[in-house]
């Protein structure tokens, strides 16, 4: 059994999410930069997952997008965040991601 503790998502496919009252946050990591293997401190937005394509979970969603933190940072202080379910679609592309927020 592998441990899943994180919410991935998948490319162009919608990830459906329900979290937690109140869990959002950002917080500060520190990793190893691939480059030049030198410690880098990070900020990241983290919200508490309850269910993930309406399954029960205990998981936590992270980003290190600006955008798509902005934007749940908006849906957390209205409240929304929490009174819906989340849709958040990952686009990658080469130069730079972008990610579709559906709250319904």
């Amino acid at each position: 059994m592998v441990l899943e503790n994180y919410v991935k998502l998948p490319r162009e496919k919608e990830r459906v999410m329900r979290f937690r009252p109140g869990s959002f946050r950002v917080e500060e990591t520190t990793i190893t930069d691939p480059k030049t293997k030198q410690p880098k401190r990070l900020r990241r937005a983290v919200v508490d997952v309850t269910e993930e394509d309406y399954r029960p979970v205990v998981k936590i969603f992270s980003t290190l997008s600006e955008k798509l933190a902005t934007q749940l940072r908006q849906a957390h202080e209205t409240g929304d965040l929490y009174r819906y379910h989340v849709g958040i679609t990952w686009h990658p592309q080469e130069l730079a991601t972008e990610y579709t927020v559906r709250l319904f």
